[in-house]
């Protein structure tokens, strides 16, 4: 049989199932459908009221002290006392000695001084002495003086009488004249003292500077720390000779610590309130921290929890850092080492890297939502008939965790904090109000840090 053959025998075939096909499936009828209604989505909601807010911002920085001072010697010799504990890293209290250099020198010194200073004054007694002296002699010759002259007067009008000889007469003007250059003596002598007296003085003033100076070099060969202080560098050993302009150790203050922490320029800016710098300056007021009014804590993530320190808003940045657009501030923590526990609690000490929180004025009567509840400028509102309504708003403040809303939104209504894909207009929700995260939001609008 050929192929042609067997192909027409297969047609009658499938002609046969699809009349059977037909019959069977003529007789029934198509199942019902049932119409459905509009479904609703399930949403969860917050409701919108009016609040004061607090707010916040939070930068990054390192910890450093208040104060470093360098330890520089002031004058040169060998140490010859040296503490145990002076090693880098070791506490050091207030007034306590660090070394001690070999003082012999200044020692020598000082008496040196002390011994011209009382030749000088010596000298300065014999002069006072030799005025005193001068004085009772000028008055003797003085006295003498007078007494020849009147004598010479005498001679000279009985030489004229013709009574008294030439040679008389000779022998008292010289006499007269000696005595009259004896007394001249004595004044240019009195002229002379109070020149040799400012000299003496003069030397004297010198010689009370040395001995100042001896005193102070004296005093120098001993160094203490000026505050209560943490050594973080020690250049010297016992018996090292060391001199004058030396970096021996370094200090870092125990007392005060402080921060300068990095803040997005947007962010600081809505801590600070409105202020007129000229009409401040106007009424004579300068500028300063003070009137920002910020409140500032420090923080440090670890482990355990989040570790916080109370501190002190102490100024800004004197330029915005161009590249990041970020502003500094600087905070300061007194007594960083207080209720240190380590490891629990350590204490605050120079290249801890943490946090700072700044907190600003109270903004009162303010609309609050979770960032989760912003689309763009959208925010998705639920209307009185469970509807969505999509809602373009503006914003006044930006905060981490929330925003407040200046207009599109008023006190009172439902805004979704659900993720709605697609959010269409008009669209039916079954909503749930959401009480954890309303509660949330409104211990974020209060601040962290209270009164």
């Amino acid at each position: 049989m050929t192929d042609n053959k067997r192909r027409l025998l297969i047609i009658p075939a499938i002609a046969l199932g699809i009349v059977i096909f037909m019959l069977m499936s003529g007789g029934k009828q198509g199942a019902p459908r049932e119409e459905q209604g509009e479904q609703a989505t399930p949403v969860r909601f917050i409701t919108t009221q009016l609040s004061e807010v607090v707010p916040m911002a939070l930068g990054n920085g390192s910890v450093t002290p208040t104060r470093v001072w360098s330890a520089i010697s002031q004058v040169q010799g060998r140490v010859v006392e040296l503490p145990s504990q002076f090693r880098a890293g070791m506490v050091i209290q207030k007034e306590q000695m660090l070394l001690r250099i070999d003082d012999t020198d200044y020692q020598l010194a000082l008496a040196q001084a002390k011994a011209a200073i009382q030749a000088t004054e010596a000298q300065l007694r014999q002069l006072a002495s030799q005025q005193n002296n001068l004085n009772v002699s000028l008055k003797i010759e003085q006295e003498v003086f007078d007494s020849a002259n009147k004598e010479w007067q005498r001679l000279k009008q009985l030489a004229k009488q013709g009574t008294v000889s030439k040679s008389q007469l000779d022998a008292q003007e010289r006499t007269y004249l000696a005595q009259k250059q004896q007394l001249q003596n004595i004044k240019n002598s009195l002229e002379l003292l109070p020149s040799d007296r400012s000299v003496l003085q003069a030397q004297l003033a010198q010689q009370h500077a040395l001995l100042e100076q001896a005193q102070l070099n004296l005093q120098r060969t001993i160094l203490k720390a000026p505050f209560n202080a943490r050594l973080a560098e020690v250049n010297v050993e016992l018996d090292q000779y060391i001199r004058v302009g030396e970096v021996l150790a370094v200090l870092d203050d125990m007392d005060q610590a402080e921060v300068e922490a990095q803040f997005p320029l947007e962010h600081f800016a809505q801590l600070v309130q409105p202020i007129d710098i000229k009409a401040m300056m106007a009424k004579g007021e300068m500028p300063g921290p003070h009137m920002l009014k910020l409140k500032s804590r420090v923080q440090l993530n670890s482990n355990g929890g989040v570790i916080s320190w109370d501190a002190n808003f102490a100024r800004t940045d004197a330029a915005i850092d161009p590249q990041t657009r970020t502003v500094g501030a600087v905070v300061t923590v007194d007594d960083p080492y207080a209720n240190a526990m380590p490891p629990l609690r350590p204490p605050l000490v120079k290249g801890m890297y943490v946090s700072v929180l700044l907190e600003g004025s109270v903004h009162a009567e303010q609309i609050a939502i979770p960032r989760q509840a912003l689309h763009g400028d959208q925010v998705y509102v639920i209307n009185a008939d469970k509807r969505l309504e999509r809602r373009k708003v503006t914003l006044f403040l930006r905060q981490p965790g929330f925003v407040t809303v200046a207009s599109g939104i008023a006190a009172g209504e439902q805004v979704v904090i659900s993720d709605l894909i697609p959010a269409v207009d008009g669209m039916l929700l079954q909503p749930v109000e959401d009480q954890e995260v309303a509660t949330l939001l409104n211990a974020s609008l209060a601040g962290g840090m209270g009164e």
